[in-house]
């Protein structure tokens, strides 16, 4: 059914108006003042990320020195319940690299002989030292330290409505903290979802101050079903 204005004074028109501009505008100050304070906000997005069951990732670390950027590792993949699948490259060494980690064996792809290669479970350790490293939200894992964290404004990652928040954390990688320090952090909260779309991690070499590093990382498929399974028996 049409809305016949033809006979409605134009002042109640410009009023009609005005009422849908401030209701909309309402609604949007409403939804805005409902939000929580950036430090909640940030808490609640590292809780529900961290907790995600599984996820698909794609990450890219890089070295910055003396305004120079080199690309050292760029990689994707999934998490699931059953383990970790990574795929991606490691320009630094020049190889390539695609990994299954399925409960406590690891797979690794020959490069040479693209034959997949069963890596005893001997050598957990160094494998659960090597899977940290490649852990896209091991960086994350500062959720019961202390941080500040800034609304920096909105952006999409995708077609995902985010928050951008800027974070200022004492809370380090345990695997990378060897070598940098003074994390910071930008991260982007899905507005709907409340899950972490997407974080650039910096960090300053501790012994040579102008070598930084960065990391980004694009999450996605939160709690989708993904099967991983041994690529050889």
């Amino acid at each position: 059914m049409r809305l016949n204005l033809k006979n409605v004074p134009g002042e109640k028109i410009i009023a009609l108006i005005l009422l849908l501009i401030f209701l909309g505008g309402g609604f949007h100050l409403v939804r805005e003042i409902r939000q929580p304070p950036p430090f909640e906000a940030v808490k609640q997005g590292l809780a529900y990320t961290l907790q995600a069951s599984s996820f698909s990732f794609e990450l890219q670390a890089s070295r910055i020195l003396k305004g120079e950027t080199m690309i050292l590792s760029e990689i994707q993949g999934q998490k699931a319940e059953e383990g970790v699948y990574v795929k991606g490259t490691l320009p630094l060494l020049n190889a390539d690299l695609e990994i299954y980690y399925l409960g406590d064996q690891l797979y690794r792809r020959d490069t040479l002989t693209k034959d997949w290669v069963k890596i005893p479970a001997a050598g957990k350790i160094g494998v659960e030292l090597l899977m940290a490293e490649l852990n896209p939200l091991g960086v994350l894992e500062f959720l019961e330290e202390e941080f500040a964290a800034k609304y920096a404004g909105k952006a999409k990652v995708g077609k995902k409505k985010c928050r951008v928040y800027e974070v200022m954390s004492r809370g380090e990688n345990k695997f990378a903290e060897f070598f940098w320090q003074d994390f910071n952090y930008i991260l982007w909260v899905d507005q709907k979802g409340k899950y972490i779309r997407q974080a650039q991690i910096t960090a300053e070499h501790r012994d040579e101050p102008e070598h930084d590093l960065q990391i980004l990382i694009t999450l996605g498929d939160f709690n989708r079903s993904f099967v991983l399974e041994p690529p050889v028996k």
